[in-house]
């Protein structure tokens, strides 16, 4: 039975698209921090890039408490192949395995170079957030609740790359409350393909959820997959509250994403970070072979 707290928190998450007046930290979720820092980060980032042979450049420059905060981009040097997947990597800034694995993904990827597969990073999405240790950008948004009105430079910044890169698959880096790693698809995406990368996924070390943080059973473990329900509850929250995911937002352009939702609570660094780079090798060697 949920309890008063519960409730709050489903609200405060889920029904409202700008939460506070700046990028405050929910202390009571639990969430225990890898130790992200900006400078540091930015400087491991570089540094993968030149090893890999990546192009790196500064997207967006975002203003808080007289520092500009980065959005790095980030691209494989082969901008014709075919296949073109998008990793969005810290749209909530408190959760760090998906940013802190970027470097990971650029080393692996340059290691098993799938064939004729772009890719492109955008990371942190919420630089201000991640330097915060805040779900919400320096304006207090949601920024993943604000892909119907883009009021906020970060879902700009998205909608633009999006638009520029046309990307053939996107996937979305986060975590979240549940004991173990989950991902949602929205309906474009493949249910065979899905369950072969999470078969990649859990083969490789990371133990699959047989719950969301909704409650809801899994099944298979590890997948939660858009239902006749799910679809009629994004629209209306898109309808009546003008609130969408990227999730939802790729779906409406035709585009299959997967938001992977690792768990918040390990204090394991190399365990968070494996389940997001796991996923992004094995969705873009199911690109390659579809080639």
């Amino acid at each position: 039975m949920p309890t008063l707290r519960d409730v709050r928190l489903f609200a405060k998450h889920h029904l409202v698209r700008r939460v506070y007046a700046g990028p405050e930290r929910d202390g009571d979720l639990g969430v225990v921090s890898l130790g992200y820092t900006p400078d540091a980060y930015a400087e491991a980032l570089r540094e993968s890039a030149r090893e890999f042979d990546f192009d790196l450049e500064v997207a967006a420059e975002l203003p808080f408490r007289d520092a500009r905060h980065p959005v790095f981009d980030v691209r494989s040097r082969n901008a014709g192949a075919s296949a073109r997947l998008l990793v969005l990597a810290g749209v909530h800034g408190n959760e760090q395995a998906g940013i802190l694995a970027v470097p990971e993904i650029l080393e692996a990827f340059a290691h098993e170079r799938p064939a004729d597969v772009a890719l492109r990073v955008l990371t942190p999405v919420n630089p201000i957030g991640a330097a915060e240790l805040s779900r919400f950008n320096g304006q207090g948004y949601d920024i993943n609740r604000d892909f119907v009105h883009f009021e906020t430079p970060e879902g700009r910044l998205v909608r633009r790359v999006v638009t520029a890169f046309r990307p053939t698959f996107v996937i979305a880096l986060h975590e979240g409350p549940q004991d173990a790693t989950f991902m949602f698809t929205n309906p474009e995406v493949a249910p065979a393909l899905a369950h072969r990368v999470l078969d990649v996924v859990a083969a490789k070390g990371t133990t699959l959820a047989t719950k969301d943080y909704f409650g809801r059973t899994l099944s298979p473990p590890g997948l939660a997959p858009p239902t006749r329900t799910t679809r009629m509850l994004v629209a209306l929250w898109a309808r009546v509250l003008g609130m969408k995911t990227t999730n939802a937002y790729a779906s409406d352009l035709g585009v299959p994403e997967i938001t992977l939702e690792s768990s918040w609570k390990g204090a394991d660094r190399s365990a968070r970070l494996r389940a997001h780079r796991d996923l992004v090798l094995a969705v873009a060697h199911e690109l390659a072979n579809a080639r």
